[in-house]
């Protein structure tokens, strides 16, 4: 009987929190950071380009809701000068082309999929700071400054 409780319970969890799971992983340290990357610059964003939006897949809507609004995203490009190599193969003055996936529309309504994709804002003339790691995709960028008239989500 007591098992056929805990087990109940354990059920009635996971059906309580489905992400649990699938949340997202530890932020990574700057060793780790460093390591996993082919390189790592800090530089001045001097150009975006983004594609087209389209719906991320990542979100689905509550049941029987009218008003659901998917999540777009834009595959971009942030052309940065390089102002310091930390790691790899630019030097300073080098642009360095940084692919990216932006967030255009935000998930209203509906049930977001954890953990998703990681999405960068690039802002231009920002000083930033970027790893190309694959394994630490979701910190593996940040912006030391953005300039005063910029604002950013």
């Amino acid at each position: 009987m007591k098992n056929k409780l805990i087990i109940s319970l354990v059920l009635l969890i996971s059906t309580i929190i489905p992400g649990v799971c699938l949340a997202l992983p530890a932020p990574c340290s700057q060793e780790q950071l460093l390591e996993s990357s082919d390189f790592a610059i800090e530089g001045t964003v001097t150009k975006i380009e983004c594609g087209e939006p389209y719906e991320s897949k990542e979100c689905t809507a509550k049941e029987g809701n009218s008003d659901f609004v998917p999540e777009l995203l834009a595959k971009c490009t942030a052309t940065v000068k390089v102002t310091e190599n930390i790691k790899g193969k630019y030097n300073k003055g080098d642009k360095a082309t940084i692919p990216y996936l932006q967030l255009v529309q935000r998930c209203e309504n509906g049930n977001h999929i954890i953990p998703g994709s990681p999405i960068k804002d690039f802002v231009p003339n920002s000083l930033i700071k970027y790893y190309n790691s694959e394994q630490c995709k979701y910190w593996n960028y940040s912006q030391i400054k953005v300039p005063p008239s910029s604002t950013s989500e």
